[in-house]
Formats: structure tokens, sequence, C-alpha cells
């Protein structure tokens, strides 16, 4: 049985006067890899901080296991200041692995970072990522790590966090992300932390058996009120003091359900049609190029682009960061020029612009001040409807109509973007980055939102459930400043293709590997293979063959039966020996494959 590493004992847990959590008895055991969902505002952050910085909760214990070493993932890192990267990264490690460092570097790209510019948002997230992956710290907290990097860096994240002996605890609004990386779930629902032991996959319909649940008993309570309501009006006051304590214990019953109760969420009701019709045809470029010129070099993002986007298109944008996808859709506004080629733009097109950084929220206003500014109601698809019934649409209450903007969770911030964005006419929906920060509640909010749109919507994501949801066609930038234009939904391209096109090529290892392969024919005319070669060469094919061999055991071991549920220490170590043996199976056949080449070569001469 693996080690506790922290206890909640009747844990409360307060904010601005609002429990968040209350009553909580749960414990996390060391490699758990815990992920925490919940709506936006229900503390999830709160708890990450909490357990980061090791603060007392409001009532009830935190037990921490001594000596406990912690290190967080934040939702928004501030940008770090750095004059050596390879200093920062190494800096809180006690004994850092400098090889390892580098290693990680080269894999996110972090070499090609200019530290003198201001970093962007997926720079700054590459680094506090490479930062946690080089911590000694045995618990690992992960607040939105997904949040502004691109599908490689996530697809090479999950990878490497599963091969980590760490325990972790991820908080993540992208499904796909969670399913491969969590063994429990904990769900905070009703200021309460209900867990859920195993894969990620079978959440929502262990949720919905829940709330299902909830809803009988929340009848069933609902119907005694009521029944114990007509007695109090019909009781005889006879027997008063009797009847004095069933009267309090009618008011228990209505606070607890008014606690408890479970109202069902109606559809959401935004028809978004259209206020005016477009051309057939959207945009149009022709032969469109455009590159960024710098002092050292020029730098390119795409040449000789022909698109045509078309009333109604639905249609998603994927790349590696950096490779120009903001660009394009600025490009494809009018905010910048295209440095060859010429733009059309259709008639009667309207377009609004979610901008992935949110910076047109003042953090000054309030909500209400957001929507309206000089009244009570606004103008919606012709027609005057309150502030509050418009931002009712968007999950506001009326108490977080009237709070500042900079008390609204990242989630909240993005719901408010969208309601001003929405409040506006428009026929053309530019959406970049919309789902960072949102709870699952808000992403069926907006695939609601973009599945009753009437007009056209261009995505930028990096959220494969959400692409799946919501577009039908790609533009995907590739490794080499090429766009693809791709018919079907994300899950028909990676079918296809996988990741390596998204990859982005680091042109400074990429001249590197040519002179290596240069230097290496050269040195072909004057050496045989060694001794050690030789050897390596006959018998490496042997070494690989074993630890497939022995590989195979260890996948049969973990199909088992409820080997998860039945013994987790075993469940642990085996899914560390396949990831390390199928690490140094790759090594070794790299390593035959070019002594093989080598022989080869020698032997033509």
């Amino acid at each position: 049985m693996p080690k506790t590493l922290i206890t909640f004992q009747d844990f409360k847990m307060s904010q601005s006067n609002k429990v968040l959590l209350e009553n909580v008895n749960i414990s996390i055991h060391q490699f758990d890899r815990i992920v925490l969902v919940g709506k936006n505002g229900c503390g999830k952050s709160s708890l990450l901080n909490l357990l980061k910085n090791k603060e007392e909760c409001d009532a009830g214990n935190i037990w921490i296991a001594p000596n406990l070493k912690i290190d967080c993932l934040e939702q928004d890192p501030p940008e770090p200041t750095i004059n050596n990267l390879l200093e920062f990264l190494s800096k809180d490690n006690q004994h850092p692995n400098l090889s390892k460092t580098k290693e990680i570097i080269e894999e996110l790209n972090l070499k090609e970072i200019n530290l003198k510019n201001k970093l962007s948002g997926g720079e700054i997230r590459k680094i506090y990522i490479a930062k946690l992956i080089l911590s000694e710290s045995e618990l690992l907290l992960l607040d939105e790590p997904t949040n502004h990097i691109d599908l490689p860096t996530i697809d090479w994240l999950e990878k490497k966090l599963l091969s980590l002996n760490k325990t972790l605890i991820i908080v993540s609004h992208d499904q796909e992300f969670l399913k491969k990386t969590a063994t429990k779930t904990f769900w905070i629902h009703q200021a309460q932390i209900l867990k859920l032991e195993g894969p990620y996959d079978n959440f929502q319909t262990w949720t919905n058996k829940i709330i299902e649940v909830e809803k009988i008993k929340s009848h069933k309570l609902k119907q005694k009120i009521k029944s114990e309501k007509k007695w109090a009006i019909e009781g005889i006051s006879a027997r008063r003091k009797r009847n004095m304590g069933r009267l309090r214990d009618l008011e228990k019953l209505s606070i607890n359900f008014n606690k408890t109760k479970v109202t069902d969420k109606k559809s959401i009701n935004l028809a978004l049609e259209k206020t005016n019709e477009s051309a057939t045809n959207v945009v149009e470029t022709f032969g469109i190029s455009f590159s960024y010129d710098k002092a050292i070099e020029k730098k390119d993002i795409f040449s000789n682009l022909n698109l045509k986007i078309q009333r109604k298109n639905r249609i998603g944008i994927i790349g590696s960061n950096g490779s120009g996808k903001s660009t394009l859709v600025k490009i494809l506004q009018g905010i910048y020029p295209p440095k060859t080629g010429k733009i059309k733009f259709g008639e009667n097109v309207n377009v609004k612009y979610f901008d992935q950084n949110k910076e047109s929220i003042n953090l000054n206003k309030t909500p209400w001040s957001t929507i309206a500014e000089n009244g009570d109601y606004v103008d919606f698809m012709g027609d005057k409807i309150h502030v509050l019934s418009y931002l009712k649409k968007f999950l506001f209450d009326e108490k977080k109509c009237l709070q500042s903007n900079s008390t609204l969770s990242g989630g909240e911030k993005v719901r408010l973007l969208l309601a001003k964005i929405f409040s506006n006419d428009h026929n053309f929906l530019i959406l970049d980055e919309p789902t960072n920060d949102l709870d699952f509640e808000t992403l069926n909010l907006l695939k609601a939102i973009i599945k009753k749109y009437d007009g056209t919507v261009l995505i930028i994501s990096h959220d494969r459930f959400f692409l799946d949801n919501t577009v039908e066609k790609l533009l995907v930038f590739e490794n080499n400043n090429k766009i693809l234009k791709h018919e079907g939904n994300f899950s028909d391209y990676y079918e296809k293709f996988g990741l390596k096109k998204l990859n982005k090529i680091n042109k400074k290892i990429k001249a590197i590997n040519s002179n290596k392969k240069n230097e290496a024919k050269r040195t072909i005319k004057q050496k045989k293979l060694s001794f050690k070669d030789n050897y390596d060469l006959n018998n490496l094919p042997l070494k690989i063959e074993q630890l497939e061999k022995k590989l195979i055991k260890y996948e049969t071991i973990l199909n088992k039966k409820d080997l998860y549920e039945n013994d987790r220490e075993t469940f642990n170590k085996v899914i560390i020996e396949i990831t390390n043996i199928k690490k140094v199976i790759s090594e070794l056949e790299n390593k035959w494959l070019e002594l093989q080449i080598l022989n080869d070569e020698i032997n033509k001469l």
C-alpha cells in the first residue's frame, strides 16, 4: 500500500464569506495521479494554493507528511526574469542534472527563445513546465497545464508525466489530457469532494448517476418539507413543547434542502442567428505570404497561400506555438497586411474576434458595467433585454454580476468576454484559444453556442475534444511553413498523420545534425567498425528481443482485471517498468540502426 502524503479531516475552506469546501475527509497517496474537477469558482485553484503554501484551513485539519516537498505550476505564472535559462531551470535543485536540463530545453524548443524579448504565453508556460519536470519535489501540482501550449507539447507533457515517479494533482479542462494521465478523480460538488477510482473515462457516467440519485433524494425531501409545512399551518396548538421541536426539525430540513437541492440546467437558449447575411465567399486570399523581418534573420510564416472561407464554414486552426496561427487570423481581419498577394473580403461581413489574452476586459469594471455601460439593458438580436437576464445565459448570477472583474476566475473572464462579443452584431466569429481556463459546464455552453450559430466560425485551439465537437475542417500549420487544408475534424487528421508534421523544427539542431552527417561521411573512409561496435551490431538485436519479452510479461500483468483497484503498488511499479523498458528499446534500436548504416557504408567503399 503506497504511503499517505496528505489527509484532510473534517476540512473546511472559505473565500469571501463563501464556503467552498466543508466536512471533507479524504487522503492523497504516493504515486496518485489525481485530477481535480468542478465548476469555475468552486475552489480548485484555491485548494492547490493552500497545499502549495501549506496554509491552515478554516476548520478541521490537514495532515501533510513531514518534509514533503511540493512544487506547483500556476495557472497564470509571472513572466520570469531570465538571463540564463540553464541557470534558471537549475535553481532550487540541490543536485541539478545539467545534461537532463539541456535535454528538456532541446525537447521543448526552449533554445530558440529570445530571452531579451517579451515572452509569449506559450513560452512562459513551457519554461515553467520544464522547471516543474526537473523539480525534486515528490508532489507536483499542475493548474491548467495545457493552457497556451501547442498539441506537440501537450503530447510530450502527457508522456513525460507518465514516466515520472511522482504524485500529481492536476486541474485541467482538457478531457483528452485527463483521460491519458489520471488514475483517480476528485470532483468538487456541493462543497464536497467525491472520489472516483480508476481512469477518467468513466467520469461522465459516474457523475450522471450521482446527480440522478441526488434528484430523487431532493424530491423526497421537498415532499416531506411540503407535508411538514402543511402540518405547521394546520397543526393543533396543544402539546406546544413537542410541536416546537418539530418546527425546529422543519427548519433544519429546509436548510438542508437549500444546500443540497439539484436543479436541472436548462438548455442554453441563445439564438445566435446572423443579423445580416454575408456574401457566399466571406474572405479569399490569393497567393499571400507573410514573414517577420528581424535584425538577425527573416522568419517566414507562410507563403503563396490560396484560401477561400465560405459562409457557414466551421474551420479549426492547429499548429505549434509561434507557427503563425494568430498572425493569420489577424491578416484575415485586415489587422495585418500580407507581405505579398491580395485579400478579397466579402460583402456584409461583420467579424467579432475573441482574443486569447482577454485584454479587452477592464478589471476595474463589473460584468454588469462591461455589458451595459450606461444602463440596465443590452441590445441583443434586435431586442432589448435586461443585463441580468442576458448574463444569466452565460452562467452569471446576480451577485457575480456586481462584483469587480478582478475577482473573476479565468473561466468567468472567458464567459464575460464571450457575452460581450455576442451582444453585438456579427456573422463571422474568430475565436483564438477560447477554451483556456474553462470548466466543463462553460465548454458545453460554448459548444452549444457554436452549434446553434448560423454564421461562419474560425477557431484556433489545442483542445482535441473541443475541436472534434465544433469544426468540420482544419487549417494545419505544418513544420515546413506550409498550411495544409484538411477536410474533417481533429481525430480524422490525427489518425492519418499523428502530430509529426506539427513539430517545430529547430533550425540550429537541423544544421548541427547536417554537419554531423557530413563529418560522418568524411570519416567513413578513415575507419572501420571497432571491436565494440561489431559486438553491439551482432548482440543488440538479442538484447532488444529479451527486453521485448520482458515488456510482454509486464503488459500481461497490467492487463489483469481489477489490478488498479486491488494492488495499486504493483500497478504503479508496472507502469514505471513499462515506460523505462520502452525507452531503452528505442535507444538500442536507434544505436543498432546507426551501426548498421555505418557498416553498410564502409562495405560499399
